[in-house]
């Protein structure tokens, strides 16, 4: 490779990150305290009574959540993790320690959390009645989600990167809040019945808050929840999941059947194992976390907010799952390189990354280099290597999330550039070391011919030699300034023979006299040096003198 006399660099715009370690622990280590704002209202809906009496038998609630916050995190904007308890759709809340204890756990590593109720209590005597549950809840956790939405800025989160879920009931409720639309909302919750017993539930966006905020989301956690129809996921709908069922699980079926096994009143639900099945076949991306011969509530059981015993041997499988998952869906992809191959240990090679993530900045770590320039987001680097040999590079991208990709590692051959310097031996100039090519230049153009390691300069002017290595990595001499050339017609020393030489100073003849020198039939016209050398081998004089072709 050619390569420009290296000049001292007036500024370097910017240094940083040789051998420092391009990784973080943000999103998968406690690296915060977590606070809460607890009962944030997020909207107001119509809720079956405590003791159910009947569908149109209502009150007015408040439906609040609980949101978690890293403490001191300066981030302009975090991801989003929303989940709702478990309970059946009859007991349980926004309290219960499996999702609080997992909230807490997220807002520490950097994210925002929420937990969210949503309304309950149905006739369990009645498939349409546990079906409007379903519905309701649905429609509380859109309205949790339009209202995060709404007010990210106060909460600062990054609304592209709002993940729901939930245990049990939870899972149900987040799952068809983002699976299920309108033209698919089943006919139990419009209004029907004597007298219009069971009321009209409106649209599923239609409760709760009057944002107008999608239910999109980033993806989703299912714990041992269920779908009504898994027809409900559509290839549009798609986000990425991960699920986890235990196959004993009689309270929510693995796969399909009756929720609480033999309660045949209640309407047949597909499990994670359909659902997952489903989200794959359509080209989507769902982890099925299956949990052999175990039953419900795989974590732990809670009951007054506490889980009895404790969390089981599964907490931490699940919870560090859930981290994995979590982050493989907020960091960029992994840095695409363009380097070169190889380089030359005194050249400056670029190197660039071809899909920064947008808002975020490249990490180097450069073995045996120097950064010396980089763009804005430094996915454009210039460096400047030590010395030879082959050197490891290694490119991590960072998102505005402060995500880290998985790094991207090659190597580039480095080859010692060449030291070449020029000597003036009184006609010739010649090139240092003994290099397979050279290149010479006359007040920095390129002299056409002249690429042989001696050169016999045809006027005064700035001359600088380029020697180029097998490896083509290249240097330049530091200049010579030529004032002036004179002839030197030969003194009255006899003349023993005449060396006949080209303008590149390769030899071409050697001759007895110039009767001798003018007898001869060149075979081009061009300029010719003549040295006139005495019987001592000492040069008494030279000419440049044209010769024409015969």
């Amino acid at each position: 490779m050619k390569a420009p006399v290296l000049t001292t660099l007036l500024s370097l715009v910017w240094l940083a990150s040789i051998g420092q370690p391009c990784s973080s622990e943000r999103y998968l280590s406690n690296i915060f305290q977590s606070t809460v704002i607890e009962d944030v209202v997020y909207g107001n809906s119509p809720a079956l009574t405590t003791v159910y009496v009947a569908e149109n038998v209502t009150v007015n609630q408040a439906m609040t959540m609980d949101i978690f916050f890293p403490e001191g995190d300066g981030l302009a904007q975090r991801p989003l993790v929303m989940l709702a308890y478990g309970g059946g759709f009859l007991v349980g809340s926004k309290e219960d320690e499996d999702v609080w204890a997992t909230c807490d756990s997220l807002a520490k590593k950097g994210y925002v959390t929420a937990s969210i109720n949503y309304r309950m209590n149905m006739n369990i005597a009645s498939p349409s009645s546990a079906v409007r549950a379903i519905y309701r809840a649905a429609q509380d956790y859109h309205a949790a989600i339009r209202y995060m939405k709404e007010y990210a800025a106060t909460y600062r989160i990054d609304t592209n990167y709002i993940f729901v879920g939930g245990v049990s009931a939870g899972g149900f409720s987040a799952m068809h809040a983002v699976y299920m639309d309108e033209n698919e909302r089943p006919s139990e919750t419009y209004q029907s019945g004597l007298l219009g017993a069971n009321p009209d539930l409106g649209c599923l966006s239609c409760s709760g808050n009057n944002f107008n905020r999608s239910n999109q989301v980033r993806g989703i956690i299912n714990l041992w929840g269920a779908l009504m129809d898994t027809a409900y996921i559509q290839q549009n709908e798609l986000v990425p999941m991960t699920l986890f069922h235990g196959t004993n699980d009689l309270i929510v079926p693995y796969d399909y059947g009756f929720p609480f096994t033999a309660l045949f009143l209640m309407p047949e639900v597909f499990g994670s194992a359909n659902i997952s099945t489903r989200v794959n076949n359509l080209g989507g991306n769902a982890e099925l976390n299956t949990f052999q011969g175990v039953g419900h509530n795989i974590w732990g059981v809670n009951v007054n907010n506490q889980l009895v015993g404790g969390p089981t041997e599964h907490w931490s499988p699940i919870t560090d799952s859930i981290v994995s998952f979590l982050y493989e869906n907020i960091r960029p992809e992994q840095a695409i390189l363009q380097v070169p191959s190889s380089s030359c240990s005194a050249d400056t090679a670029t190197l660039e990354v071809l899909n920064p993530a947008a808002g975020g900045w490249i990490c180097w770590n450069i073995e045996n280099g120097t950064i010396v320039s980089a763009n804005a987001d430094s996915s454009v680097v210039e460096v400047v290597w030590q010395n030879a040999g082959n050197h490891e590079l290694t490119a991590v991208s960072i998102n505005h999330l402060e995500a880290y990709s998985i790094p991207n590692s090659t190597q580039i051959a480095v080859y010692i550039s060449p030291q070449v310097s020029i000597t003036d031996l009184g006609g010739t100039l010649q090139a240092s070391g003994s290099y397979p090519s050279y290149q010479w230049y006359l007040n920095g153009s390129p002299i056409q011919g002249a690429d042989q390691q001696n050169y016999i300069p045809v006027g005064a002017g700035v001359y600088t030699v380029e020697a180029i290595t097998a490896n083509a990595c290249s240097s330049f001499s530091e200049p010579l300034l030529l004032v002036g050339l004179e002839d030197v017609q030969p003194n009255a020393k006899p003349v023993a023979r005449i060396e006949v030489l080209d303008m590149q100073g390769r030899l071409i003849a050697v001759l007895g006299s110039l009767a001798e020198f003018h007898s001869q039939r060149w075979a081009s016209t061009q300029t010719v040096l003549l040295r006139y050398i005495d019987a001592d081998s000492k040069l008494i004089g030279e000419h440049k003198q044209a010769v024409t072709t015969f």
